[in-house]
This record gives C-alpha cells, structure tokens and sequence, in this order.
C-alpha cells in the first residue's frame, strides 16, 4: 500500500495543476465574452432608450 503513496500524490498534483489551468484559460476565454456581452447588451439598452 505504501508504495502507491508517492503516485497517488503525483497524480493529485497534476489533477490539481491540470484544473488551474484550464481554469486560467476559462476565465481568459470567458471574461472578454462577458464583458462584450454586457457591453453589447448596455450599448443596445441605451439605444433603444434613444430611439423611443
């Protein structure tokens, strides 16, 4: 049992790596789409308040 030990902590390490990761690059993929959205979203807003 104990010689798996080291692996299991390898493997956990690069779970944990691995997630970080791709949690970097959801954010860097998702902000910019959030905040074109809510841009987008507040020019169309203010748009309709002018035509109206």
């Amino acid at each position: 049992m104990t010689d798996q030990e080291p692996v299991q902590d390898a493997l956990y390490e690069a779970a944990t790596s691995l997630m970080r990761t791709l949690g970097v690059i959801l954010l860097i993929i998702v902000a910019p789409i959030v905040l074109l959205g809510a841009i987008g979203m507040l020019f169309f807003a203010l748009g309709a308040v002018v035509d109206h």
